[in-house]
């Protein structure tokens, strides 16, 4: 989901304004130049009220459309995503994190909470960095399934795998420590045909850093070969890696590149994120 150079449409609704913003950009892109920024852009709708219609699908980014709502008597920013085909998705990291970003820069203030899909997810920002505050999710451990040699044929296995969510939520799989994950070719049809879980591939990297893991992320099931950079893949990550890590610094290794962060509590996970504004536009 990948935008296009400097030529990206930037959609008008003649009910607010608008924005591409890319989220968990890597902190050594070049911020000067949005072509080499990288993360997961989100063409973000700001709107007065909850729309009436669903947005069009946006070539090649998530739409995104927030509004200001309330939810049991607390004031709050509704957030609703699509993928670049117009489907919903439940739970939008990228799309999260470039809302609180948006509205905690707009209204000036230092927190803010969001309602997805009527889950409340808390946000605010330290320094440069935006976060986001979910709930726990449960892992359960499990051997690699035996389909996974048809999805990575002739390729370094996975070591472990787990699952998290209903039937179309995650399956993480790992790989031994300092595996690149670059040099991972998956069939992503053979995954379709398998599996309606999102495939999350993972590796720690101690030489790298102490709380340092890779990712990349693939849900073709859903329109999404591979994902630039997943905040919801994080959420997933940290749980799964809580033996080992209380922090993640997480890299995902798409095409474009991302950087995440992540920090566990007893009952939530924090899952964190450079943002950045690439194109702004508003009809008023």
């Amino acid at each position: 989901m990948k935008p296009a150079k400097h030529q990206n449409p930037v959609y008008q609704d003649h009910t607010g304004s608008h924005q591409l913003i890319a989220s968990f950009i890597p902190h050594t892109a070049d911020l000067d130049d949005p072509r080499d920024r990288g993360g997961n852009p989100c063409l973000l709708s700001i709107l007065e009220s909850a729309p009436e219609n669903l947005p069009p699908p946006s070539p090649k980014v998530t739409h995104c459309q927030s509004w200001p709502t309330r939810h049991n008597g607390q004031a709050m920013i509704a957030v609703a995503c699509y993928t670049a085909s117009g489907q919903s998705i439940r739970c939008c990291g990228h799309g999260l994190l470039a809302a609180a970003h948006s509205w905690l820069e707009r209204l000036q203030c230092a927190e803010l909470s969001l309602l997805m899909g009527g889950s409340v997810v808390h946000s605010w920002r330290e320094q440069a960095v935006t976060w986001l505050r979910f709930k726990r999710l449960s892992i359960t451990h499990l051997p690699v399934p035996e389909w996974a040699e048809e999805v990575f044929p002739e390729q370094q296995p996975a070591i472990t795998a787990a699952i998290s969510d209903d039937e179309h939520g995650y399956l993480v799989m790992q790989w031994p420590d300092d595996f690149n994950l670059k040099q991972l070719e998956p069939l992503v049809q053979c995954l379709s045909a398998n599996s309606q879980r999102a495939l999350i591939c993972t590796s720690a990297h101690p030489s790298m850093g102490e709380d340092v893991i890779q990712l990349r992320y693939f849900a073709p099931q859903y329109g999404v070969d591979e994902d630039p950079a997943t905040g919801s893949a994080v959420r997933v990550l940290a749980d799964y890696w809580s033996q080992r890590f209380v922090s993640l610094t997480a890299r995902q290794c798409s095409p474009s590149g991302g950087l995440l962060l992540a920090r566990l509590t007893p009952g939530h996970v924090a899952v964190g994120g450079h943002c950045q504004s690439v194109e702004r536009s508003s009809n008023a």
